[in-house]
């Protein structure tokens, strides 16, 4: 996804780093890319920028890496695997001076900025989300960690950036039930500053694929829409965005879905994050890119969840006093 996608949006991929070096060289052979690589330090003297696409344990130690090296970072999604591994990136991210930023390509997808858009004239008040993943690892049902290898349950972190973004708003408390050890189904209220509640149920199902729906309610108005994954389509689908008000449905959006000789709608979605990116790097605006920091409350929440679950009990978010800017340097 990021290689075919920083190639779309103009940059030159010169380097690739995994963890075998054989395995490296051959996707690199197959990828055109110069130079393959064990190591992170070698990568970032071949680069301008780096995107860290490692496994969830290793994003803290690459990006640090990366910034110790003067490049400007993309990490992929969860920022890490902890709320204090975060802050610590934060905190190196502003002294650093670097561009970074998070990928959550929700924010990419035209079905979803368009109801950004809608939602900032029309308050929110409840809005729901039911996901089925089929990608999820199930654990055991008795004691045990909450965090396996994917440290946001295989997706979750998705689904918490996009409602915080798309509600404008950030949380002040969580009620969570948690499935499984490490976790593999989760239920969540969470209540916004913009007075909204958020429900999320994140499933783990036996169904390939991933199965989302979606309900947003306001005042005199409801959205409702579907999407995901769906491997028969090999590709993601969202159903045309609907709203219902003054008794009558009407199309917010047109759906998405794989169509031959066009890139496949979350190939796509990672095309405008790169296009963004290169365009932060050279002085734009960020344009929707998500900042570490928001990265970070998605983290705060995580953890927040697992206090709720190990309390039993409703857990407020303590406040954290606004940052500045990030730097586009």
């Amino acid at each position: 996804m990021h290689v075919g996608a920083f190639r779309e949006a103009g940059a030159e991929v010169t380097a690739l780093c995994g963890q075998s070096l054989e395995h490296t060289r051959t996707v690199a052979a197959r990828e055109g890319i110069p130079l393959a690589t064990p190591e992170v330090r070698e990568l970032c003297d071949a680069v301008d920028a780096v995107v860290v696409a490692s496994p969830d344990a290793l994003h803290r130690q690459h990006v640090e890496v990366a910034l110790d090296a003067g490049r400007a970072v993309l990490c992929e999604k969860p920022l890490t695997r902890t709320e204090e591994e975060a802050l610590a990136l934060v905190a190196k991210a502003r002294a650093s001076g670097r561009l970074c930023a998070v990928n959550f390509p929700y924010r990419m997808l035209p079905s979803f900025r368009a109801l950004r858009s809608w939602l900032e004239q029309n308050p929110l008040g409840h809005l729901v989300v039911t996901l089925r993943n089929g990608f999820i690892r199930r654990g055991g049902e008795g004691p045990g960690p909450f965090v396996g290898a994917s440290a946001d349950w295989d997706g979750l972190s998705h689904l918490l950036d996009t409602v915080l973004w798309l509600a404008r708003a950030e949380p002040l408390w969580i009620q969570a039930s948690l499935s499984g050890r490490p976790v593999h189904t989760a239920a969540l209220h969470i209540g916004l500053s913009s007075g909204a509640v958020a429900v999320i149920t994140h499933a783990a199902c036996p169904e390939p694929g991933l199965q989302g729906g979606w309900t947003l309610v306001g005042r005199d108005w409801e959205v409702g829409f579907s999407g995901g994954y769906v491997p028969s389509r090999n590709g993601w689908c969202v159903s045309p965005v609907r709203r219902f008000r003054e008794g009558a449905w009407e199309d917010l959006a047109p759906g998405l879905e794989p169509r031959p000789g066009e890139r496949e709608p979350w190939a796509q979605a990672h095309v405008e994050t790169a296009r963004r990116f290169l365009s932060a790097l050279e002085g734009a605006p960020r344009s929707e890119l998500a900042t570490l920091e928001e990265a970070t409350t998605v983290q705060r929440l995580l953890a927040a969840a697992v206090r709720s679950e190990q309390e039993g009990r409703r857990v407020t978010l303590a406040a954290v006093p606004p940052s500045p800017p990030p730097s586009p340097a």
